[in-house]
């Protein structure tokens, strides 16, 4: 066995908690599983009102997913649970002055799109600061989900993807970027030289474009919507701008954009960024100019997932962008297709 599966094997949490079995039990700790291939934990759905927003995130999509997996195949799904990444791994990417602003909670208001008035003080227990505390775990957990990726070929982290944080600020609801951390950690440890972001957010992922730009090691890709935010858009190594006028050219644009990738860099490690804010359920404002419906997300998610399976390039997937009550579903789909491309046999996944 190896360190990794070793190590994985001591962080297994089998998710039988009350939310998904409608009862009080404690989890139990899965001693074994033979393939590892997806990052979560309870505290990823943080309690935002503790730390006074009300922003309609969907933090309960990884709890939604495990849900809807475990009903269907009559098991929980077996996870690895992530460890805070450390702040000197944030620093590989990000500036000490940026990082230390993080203490003063207007930057969290500006990076949050917030007016000082505008924070629920009332319903705050807790230092909006101390948020930090969730983004670390949650990039941590796409760290540890390209480490299974290398080690398995597929992983997902059933969270984070903040691909709007620039090394020297955050933006977008985007505190740090554990994407573009991830890469850097990895190359740091020549687990890898070179890596490809394969991002299907609807907004462009101008923060590891900005982060990545001029290095030759690292392929950005970002399919995005044209007429959304940001308005003033990085240049990516290869950008696809879709109009509203033009959406129902999206999947077919969207291969071409893999497959042009794929001819001029084959990367080590692919992190798929698959926003579902593209979906026509989400209910942010701003990504109305393209709603595409599930089957369409499906087929994407799919191709994606087969595209480096069926060439042997190990694919860490995270969720990013998605709002309100339904975005999960996307996720879902995508999640169960990871599981199955990667021969997972889900009676192998009860611990005894």
């Amino acid at each position: 066995m190896s360190q990794l599966a070793h190590l994985c094997n001591q962080s297994i949490i089998r998710l039988v908690y009350s939310l998904l079995m409608n009862n009080s039990k404690k989890p139990d700790i899965c001693a074994s599983s033979p393939i590892f291939n997806l990052v979560f934990s309870p505290a990823y759905n943080t309690n935002l009102p503790a730390f006074g927003l009300n922003k309609p995130f969907a933090l309960d999509r990884g709890e939604l997913v495990l849900k809807a997996l475990h009903e269907e195949f009559g098991t929980p799904m077996a996870v690895a649970a992530p460890q805070p990444l450390s702040m000197e791994d944030v620093l590989l990417v990000h500036s000490l002055a940026y990082v230390q602003t993080l203490e003063d909670e207007q930057t969290w208001l500006e990076i949050f799109e917030l007016k000082a008035e505008e924070l629920h003080r009332q319903t705050a227990t807790k230092a909006l600061t101390e948020l930090i505390e969730d983004f670390l775990l949650k990039s941590g957990g796409t760290l540890l989900a390209a480490r299974l990726a290398l080690e398995n070929g597929l992983a997902a982290n059933l969270g984070a993807g903040y691909h709007h944080a620039f090394p020297d600020r955050g933006r977008g609801y985007c505190v740090i970027n554990d994407v573009a951390i991830t890469i850097r950690k990895l190359q740091q440890e020549k687990l890898i030289k070179t890596a490809m972001i394969v991002d299907l957010d609807f907004h462009q992922g101008d923060g590891t474009a900005k982060t990545f730009a001029g290095d030759a090691s690292v392929f950005t890709l970002s399919v995005h919507s044209q007429e959304g935010w940001p308005e003033e858009k990085q240049q990516s190594s290869l950008d696809v701008g879709i109009l509203e006028s033009e959406k129902e050219t999206y999947l077919p644009r969207m291969k071409a954009a893999v497959e042009a990738a794929l001819s001029q860099f084959t990367p080590d490690l692919v992190i798929f960024i698959a926003g579902s804010d593209v979906y026509e359920k989400d209910t942010l404002p701003g990504t109305k100019f393209l709603r595409l419906p599930l089957a369409v997300l499906k087929e994407r998610d799919e191709f994606v997932i087969d595209t480096f399976k069926k060439r042997e390039i190990p694919l860490a997937m995270v969720f990013a962008g998605g709002y309100g009550p339904h975005v999960w579903e996307v996720h879902h789909l995508a999640v169960r297709h990871l599981l199955i491309s990667s021969g997972i046999k889900f009676s192998a996944q009860i611990c005894s």
